[in-house]
């Protein structure tokens, strides 16, 4: 591994069995994703260059720690995705189905949804995860883990002067700049309850990444779980 580089800047490589690598038609990873039942992912729109792209040729890989797995590396599966179904516009949320649905086992299994409108308390420690651009902090053949801190949107404001919405939420700038970045859009920021992992966020695009004392936003997935159940009772 040493002559790899290392992802999510600022991170740490580890395991996140809910976190999918989405793949171009050349088998590349471009985006992050979140496996929240055996049928569905879910992404962000700016992933893809409309609702209704072809998705002929793309697949969803999971149970792997490594962006380009060698063949036979047990307990991966890639499965193709059938159909893209965006969220309401403002939510730059998609989810994407699975072809068959996944296997889950010690490496591959769902994220819980958060109580609609749910609200994380300010100081929660979540964690992002992702195959993204590392800045030369680290690993980018893993996948890289980063523990951040839960900031409430008004004190996410003063930073970002009054432009964070309701509907998004923000973590700390941690440990001087680590965040999501390139390749990382899409991905999860998983916060642990009582019982399960939830996922509280979508890492998406920022004017700078890993901008060392920038809070990092993400859309605020308890916003959008009517209608993330309904599409999975409809399909």
């Amino acid at each position: 591994m040493s002559s790899s580089r290392l992802r999510i800047v600022g991170g740490t490589p580890g395991n996140s069995p809910w976190t999918v690598s989405l793949r171009d038609r050349r088998g590349n990873h471009f985006c992050g994703g979140s496996l929240i039942n055996s049928n569905w992912v879910i992404s962000t729109k700016q992933c893809f260059s409309s609702c209704y792209v072809d998705l002929t040729g793309y697949t969803a890989m999971m149970g792997t720690l490594y962006r380009n797995p060698q063949a036979g590396e047990p307990g991966r599966q890639t499965i193709r995705l059938t159909k893209i179904v965006c969220g309401p516009s403002e939510s730059h949320l998609v989810m994407l189905q699975l072809e068959t649905p996944a296997q889950f086992n010690e490496r591959v299994s769902q994220i819980c949804l958060p109580p609609e409108r749910y609200i994380v308390p300010e100081n929660t420690v979540c964690e992002i995860a992702g195959w993204g651009e590392t800045k030369g902090t680290g690993d980018e053949a893993v996948l890289n883990v980063a523990q951040m801190r839960v900031v409430s949107n008004g004190e996410c404001n003063k930073y970002f002067r009054g432009r964070v919405k309701e509907n998004e939420m923000c973590t700390s700038a941690f440990h001087g700049g680590v965040g999501a970045c390139e390749r990382d859009y899409g991905g999860p920021l998983a916060c642990q309850n009582s019982d399960c992992w939830v996922l509280e966020g979508v890492i998406i695009p920022m004017r700078r990444c890993g901008y060392p004392g920038q809070p990092n936003i993400f859309i605020r997935v308890s916003l959008y779980v009517d209608w993330i159940k309904k599409v999975m009772e409809l399909a």
